[in-house]
């Protein structure tokens, strides 16, 4: 086996976390390719129409849930579907036109996604008022799962470019589409609408207005939630959380009943949007696209003050993150704020100017939510801003900035849904240490040194320089060898494979670390990995030496 360091990945480093969107447009918006691609246009797709009330009747079972979307099954890939396109540069496009009729939105699963260096994939409307992509190998995470919209409407475009190099490389499955449905609407009678962009109660406040002019830090922290389950999707927030060793771990907070929503959550489906904001004071006319991060695990929960905490994929170092300090203070704040995402919409802010209090009395939340005991939820009432489904899991904090608590939930007035009677949040104290081990407690991921501190301090997410590690596998002749499993282990984890001359390639390796890059093939000798090509490398990267 021969090593250079430099590398072509042929499947996407499989440490990867952020779903990575380098923008542009798909090639059938663009002029100079638009007359090619459209003599091929693909036939529409049609997936199934999804029961809306079946939904309706699995939503009456579960009151209280914010569930937005009921899945449907799909068997999508460029081997079935679509229509493929060669271009002049001896690359191709594959693109497929996807519906699901009566549909108010789009959520596409897949439970394959690996693509090659070089290519792009996008996503995008009808009228191309929004575009997701392009997404690049650059995107993918390791359980190989991927999740994009929500796209408006009942159609939503796809297109994939494959550069010569890479024909025949990419993975792609959409396994399933959440269709999105307004439940309310339909029972009600009234114009549906779909719970994202911009459809919010207009008594919500964004979070450049002057009420969030001191909270610019902190809402760098505040996340939106796509929640993904067996029986469809629905919207929280949550924030980062710092440590007490300040190592940045991806350790999001949020709320327990988040994961009650619906059944089975499939957390590597999840997806955190960050800096998902207006640019000032007023609605933009169209959506800001987000920094997300795809997939998580769960760490802890415990139902009885609310917490469930988060760790998710790495999150990239030019991401500019915060990570949101914390108090264990029970002294009450003279006002508190919180930082959420309503029903899915962009970035909020809510403000209790009166003192919060610790709830005396038990409440219960009905059905699978359970009942809180006495003493566990913060009071407030906020006077300027309000809650809405999916504000839910959203950080409190106190007068000095720190996370006292997550929101559960709380009493709207009926008559008038910009007044709220009562908004009810996890203590963050409570959540700290009750738990009888650190599946149900907080203690244990946030202060692994046991340092007991009672306050903890935000910080930045440090900037990470990252390298690229390349290489080639050659046999002892000098015969390329592709398809060959790369792993690269040390201070980061990852895994690609050979392209068909032999490269790989990891991204975003931080520098200053020792690694080791190991080759493998599950096969026999006769294809040429002996036990002698099996052999470790170690490379301390720091420059990056060769």
């Amino acid at each position: 086996m021969r090593n250079r360091l430099t590398v072509l990945a042929l499947m996407c480093a499989s440490w990867a976390g952020a779903q990575i969107s380098d923008g542009g447009q798909p090639l059938a918006l663009l002029p100079e390719s638009r007359t090619i691609l459209s003599a091929k246009q693909p036939a529409i797709v049609d997936l199934p129409v999804l029961d809306v009330q079946n939904a309706l009747l699995e939503d009456a079972r579960t009151p209280g849930q914010n569930r937005f979307a009921a899945p449907v099954a799909a068997d999508i890939s460029p081997d079935n579907s679509g229509t493929w396109t060669e271009l002049p540069d001896g690359g191709r496009v594959w693109q497929c036109a996807l519906r699901s009729t009566g549909a108010l939105g789009l959520v596409l699963l897949f439970d394959e996604f690996r693509l090659p260096a070089g290519s792009r994939f996008f996503s995008y409307s009808p009228d191309s008022k929004r575009i997701y992509g392009a997404y690049s190998e650059r995107s993918c995470i390791p359980s190989g799962k991927f999740t994009i919209g929500i796209m408006p409407g009942e159609t939503a475009m796809l297109e994939f470019y494959e550069p010569k190099q890479a024909k025949g490389q990419a993975l792609i499955h959409l396994n399933r589409v959440d269709v999105a449905y307004d439940r309310v609407a339909m029972q009600e009678g009234e114009v549906a609408g779909l719970l994202d962009f911009g459809q919010s109660l207009p008594c919500n406040i964004n979070i450049n207005c002057p009420e969030g002019a001191a909270w610019q830090t902190e809402k760098k922290g505040v996340a939106r939630i796509l929640m993904v389950f067996s029986n469809g999707a629905g919207w929280c927030s949550g924030t980062l959380i710092a440590n007490t060793a300040g190592t940045a771990e991806p350790y999001l907070l949020t709320a327990h009943h988040c994961q009650l929503i619906g059944q089975n959550p499939d957390f590597q489906h999840w997806r955190f949007d960050f800096d998902y904001e207006a640019a000032g004071c007023a609605n933009p006319a169209s959506e800001p696209m987000p920094k997300s991060v795809l997939g998580c695990d769960r760490i802890s929960f415990r139902a009885e003050s609310d917490f469930m905490l988060l760790k998710t994929s790495p999150l990239p170092g030019n991401y500019g993150l915060y990570f949101n300090g914390w108090t264990r203070d029970t002294t009450p704040a003279p006002f508190t704020t919180f930082i959420h995402h309503p029903i899915g919409d962009i970035k909020k802010i809510s403000v209790d100017s009166g003192a919060a209090s610790i709830y005396p009395q038990s409440i219960n939340w009905t059905g699978q939510f359970g009942i809180s005991p006495p003493n566990t939820q913060w009071l407030v009432k906020p006077d300027q801003g309000i809650f809405q489904p999916g504000s839910s899991g959203s950080p409190l904090f106190d007068t000095n900035k720190r996370i006292i608590g997550q929101l559960h939930g709380g009493s709207i007035n009926q008559s008038d849904p910009c007044i709220i009677n009562s908004a009810f949040f996890g203590r963050f104290d409570h959540s700290w240490n009750q738990g009888v081990d650190p599946g149900s407690r907080l203690r244990d991921w946030l202060d692994p040194n046991n340092l007991n501190p009672v306050t903890q301090n935000g910080y930045f997410q440090p900037v990470q320089q990252s390298l690229e590690v390349s290489g080639n596998i050659a046999t002892h002749w000098g015969a390329p060898m592709p398809n060959v499993k790369v792993r690269i282990t040390g201070g980061a984890a990852a895994t690609v494979y050979t392209d068909t001359l032999g490269n790989f390639v990891f991204h975003g390796i931080p520098a200053g670390g020792s690694y080791q890059i190991t080759p493998e093939r599950d096969s026999n000798d006769l294809n040429g990995v002996s036990t002698f090509d099996l052999v470790l490398i170690s490379k301390h990267i720091l420059g990056l030496e060769t």
